[in-house]
């Protein structure tokens, strides 16, 4: 279950905390790494889930998982255990990181294409997202071949799809509410 006010309010106080000690890029390293851990694990998502599983057995787990995190992470890694918060974890990580990247101005980009982008295109798409954003951009690629050609780019909410998929889609979509076309 998602717990967005939660974890918003752990991440803004580790990020206070982290300003105060000068911890910030290291605390986003360790923030991303358990973020990705958890996400791709759906094993540790149960444990840490689970009611039968004791807070010392999960503590004990996740700090043979995560074994090079900065003390200040294993303390906050400890009180959210302490407070019976564990399957909060990910998210939370995940919070302190889209936190610190907006404060930071820093924008998620997402690029879907048909095939594997070129330089060309990625310079192209990292200066439309600048544009778009105003300010700097991360872009995360995957390559989808159902959408047979083209691209979906992904930015600060929105979305544009020059696929060929989306525009065969809109195709069909405007051919079913033309009343003189028969129905398809």
């Amino acid at each position: 279950m998602s717990n967005i006010r939660l974890s918003s309010r752990y991440a803004k106080s580790l990020i206070s905390l982290a300003e105060e000690r000068g911890e910030t890029d290291v605390l986003l390293k360790d923030m991303l790494h358990i973020s990705a851990s958890i996400r791709a694990s759906k094993d540790l998502q149960v444990m840490l889930a689970s009611p039968v599983i004791s807070g010392d057995k999960k503590l004990k787990v996740l700090f043979s998982v995560f074994t090079e995190l900065n003390k200040t992470t294993h303390l906050l890694i400890e009180l959210i255990v302490s407070k019976g918060r564990e399957s909060d974890l990910g998210e939370i990580a995940q919070s302190f990181v889209q936190q610190v990247k907006s404060g930071r101005n820093i924008f998620d980009v997402e690029l879907i294409s048909a095939v594997p982008a070129d330089d060309a295109l990625r310079a192209e798409v990292s200066k439309v997202a600048k544009s778009i954003c105003g300010g700097e951009v991360e872009i995360t690629e995957k390559v989808d071949s159902d959408l047979i050609g083209g691209f979906i780019l992904r930015v600060n909410g929105m979305e544009y799809n020059a696929s060929v998929s989306g525009k065969l889609k809109k195709v069909k979509k405007d051919f079913s509410k033309n009343p003189f076309v028969p129905a398809l």
